[in-house]
C-alpha cells in the first residue's frame, strides 16, 4: 500500500511523527475553516434577500389607492368620511380614512395584511359603517401612503395602533370604552398584539394571524424551496437576523401566541380551512393560549387565506356585526 509520504500513518514509521502530524491537522483545520467560510458567506448572500421579502415586501394595490373610482364610490352611497394623517410615536406619518356614523357610536379599527393597504380592508369597512359603526382603516407602516421604509409586523405596528387610538380619543372625540379591532393575516396578528398590551380595546376579530414570526417565516421558506425545515434553519435564522438589523426589531418577540395569555378581552379567531400560506394550527395554538373566557374560533371550509369572506359571505357578514355589537356596548 502506497501512502503520502507526509502522511502520519506511513509504513515506514511505526509511530506517527509529531512533525508530520500538525502538517496534517493544520491541513485538514484550513480545509475546514474554508469550507465553514464558504458556508458563512453563502448563508449570508441569502439572508440579505430573503430578509428583504420579509421587511420590504412589494406593495400592492397602489393603484386602487390613488385611483378616484372608490372615493366616487364612497361619495355615492353616501358615506361620511374624512382623509386623516398623523403621527405615530416615531414620528413616522400614518394615512387613513375616517368613516363616521356618529360620535356616541362604536369604532372599529381596521388593520390589512401585508403588502396590502387600507382598500383591502374597504368591504369590511363599508360593511361595519352600513350596520352603524365608525370605522377607521389606515395604511400600516411601509405601506400605501404611509411613511417607513420597513414592516415589522407587529414588533413596531402595535404602537401604530396605539397612536391610533390616541388620535381617535383625541381628535375625532369616540368614546373610549367602545373600541374594537379587525385585522387579516398580518393585521390580525398585530391586533392580537395590540390586544395584549392596551386596555381600550374591547373586542378583537382575526382572520388567519400568524402564531408566531419566526414559525411562518420558516414555513414559508421551506415551501418556496421545497426543502427540508432542518436544512433551512441556518438561512432562516440568519434572515432574521437580517431583517431584524434592519427593521431595528426582534423577529422572536413577535409572537401573538406567546402574549394570547395576557389578552382580556373577547376574540373571535377565524381561519381558512384551505389555508396554504398561513396555514390553521396557527390560528389553533392562539386559541389554545388564549385565556379570556370569550374566545371562538370559526374555520371556515374550503376558504384560502383571508378569503372566509368569499367563502362564507352571508354568515361572515351577520357573525361579524353581530361580534363588535355583542361587546362594544352597542346603544
Amino acid at each position: 500500500m502506497k501512502s503520502h509520504p507526509d502522511s502520519p500513518f506511513s509504513p515506514l514509521s511505526s509511530a506517527p511523527s509529531p512533525k508530520r502530524t500538525l502538517v496534517w491537522a493544520k491541513r485538514i483545520g484550513l480545509m475546514a475553516l474554508g469550507t465553514l467560510g464558504g458556508f458563512a458567506f453563502f448563508t449570508a448572500a441569502v439572508a440579505f434577500p430573503l430578509s428583504s421579502l420579509l421587511v420590504q415586501p412589494q406593495k400592492k394595490r397602489l393603484a386602487q389607492l390613488r385611483s378616484r373610482h372608490l372615493r366616487h364610490l364612497l361619495h355615492q352611497k353616501r358615506v361620511v368620511y374624512r382623509e386623516v394623517f398623523f403621527n405615530s410615536f416615531d414620528g413616522t406619518r400614518l394615512h387613513g380614512w375616517f368613516l363616521r356614523s356618529g360620535r356616541w357610536q362604536p369604532t372599529v379599527i381596521a388593520l390589512h395584511g401585508v403588502t396590502g393597504n387600507r382598500t383591502s380592508m374597504m368591504r369590511f369597512a363599508l360593511l361595519l359603517y352600513a350596520a352603524g359603526f365608525n370605522v377607521f382603516v389606515f395604511d400600516g407602516r411601509g405601506h400605501g401612503l404611509s411613511e417607513g421604509n420597513f414592516v415589522t409586523y407587529g414588533y413596531h405596528e402595535v404602537r401604530d395602533v396605539e397612536a391610533v387610538i390616541d388620535y381617535l380619543i383625541r381628535e375625532q372625540q369616540v368614546r373610549e370604552k367602545t373600541i374594537g379591532l379587525l385585522g387579516m393575516s398580518m393585521g390580525a396578528a398585530i391586533a392580537l398584539q395590540v390586544a395584549a398590551r392596551e386596555t381600550r380595546v374591547r373586542a378583537v376579530w382575526a382572520e388567519s394571524p400568524f402564531s408566531s414570526l419566526e414559525r411562518i417565516s420558516a414555513e414559508y421558506i421551506a415551501d418556496t424551496t421545497r426543502l427540508p425545515e432542518t436544512v433551512l434553519k441556518p438561512f432562516t435564522w440568519s434572515a432574521g437576523y437580517v431583517a431584524g438589523m434592519r427593521g431595528n426589531f426582534s423577529v422572536s418577540e413577535v409572537s401573538p401566541v406567546e402574549v394570547a395569555p395576557r389578552i382580556a378581552c373577547p376574540v373571535q379567531l377565524v381561519h381558512g380551512a384551505a389555508d396554504l400560506f398561513v396555514r390553521p394550527h396557527h390560528s389553533q395554538r392562539i386559541f389554545d393560549a388564549l385565556t379570556t373566557p370569550h374566545k371562538d374560533l370559526w374555520v371556515v371550509g374550503k376558504a384560502a387565506h383571508t378569503g372566509c369572506f368569499r367563502a362564507a359571505r352571508r354568515e361572515y357578514r351577520e357573525r361579524l356585526v353581530a361580534f363588535f355589537r355583542r361587546h362594544l356596548g352597542w346603544w
